[in-house]
């Protein structure tokens, strides 16, 4: 499967993704009236990206939000390439 390369704003915008949903789930998490909280991600791409900058491998937002704890109750990934959609593996 062909990676996408991205750049330094893609990579920040990751973080910032990362950031909220991270606090999201934990503000989630101690309300009462929540029992569950569900992850939708329409452009999911293929999980992983090559950065421009450094030519490392980049978490995409999906593997992003399999890893944060408290964990979402259910995850939705989407994308219009069937490949990259087909090809996302987590491990």
């Amino acid at each position: 499967m062909k990676l996408d390369h991205i750049g330094i704003w893609s990579e920040i915008k990751l973080e910032i993704i990362k950031d909220y949903a991270s606090a999201y789930t934990k503000i989630m998490n101690n309300q009462t009236w929540c029992k569950g909280y569900v992850y939708i991600d329409a452009f999911a791409g293929a999980g992983k990206h090559i950065s421009k900058t450094t030519g490392k491998i980049v978490l995409g937002s999906p593997l992003n939000a399999l890893e944060i704890a408290p964990p979402f109750a259910e995850y939705h990934f989407i994308d219009l390439d069937e490949d990259r959609a087909e090809g996302f593996v987590y491990s």
